[in-house]
């Protein structure tokens, strides 16, 4: 989590969401735990809405949080990992799930940068180690 302040709305705060609600099948685990942030502590999904055509690119959502891109690439994968599902693509920039095909979208995604990346990792395994 991050101990930057959410912006008040309609201070600098993109205007772009249109729908806000989340569609049925989404369920934040989080919501159900039994810890809360600390009182003033805002988290990155604070400032996401549902759906991709409502997604926030990285460089507003560092001007939002006054972090750089890699702090606030380190806070959503720590709320990703304690549940928080930030969804992202490379056109559009970070957002909550709009639909479930949404969902589906970003996992195969993962799952395929997950294997490309074990693919060059492979490869230069193998030239430096022989395997």
């Amino acid at each position: 989590m991050c101990d930057k302040k959410k912006a008040y709305p309609g201070a600098g705060t993109p205007g772009q969401a249109t729908g806000q609600g989340n569609f049925s099948g989404y369920s934040n685990p989080t919501n159900d735990s039994t810890t809360t942030p600390a009182k003033g502590q805002v988290t990155i999904s604070d400032f996401l809405h549902a759906g991709r055509e409502n997604a926030l690119p990285l460089a507003v959502l560092c001007q939002l949080t006054g972090m750089d891109g890699r702090q606030v690439r380190l806070c959503i994968q720590r709320e990703r990992l304690m549940g928080e599902p930030i969804l992202s693509d490379n056109a559009h920039g970070y957002y909550l799930p709009g639909s479930e095909r949404e969902v589906r979208e970003f996992i195969r995604s993962m799952r395929h940068r997950a294997r490309e990346i074990e693919k060059a990792a492979g490869v230069i395994e193998g030239v430096y180690y022989g395997r």
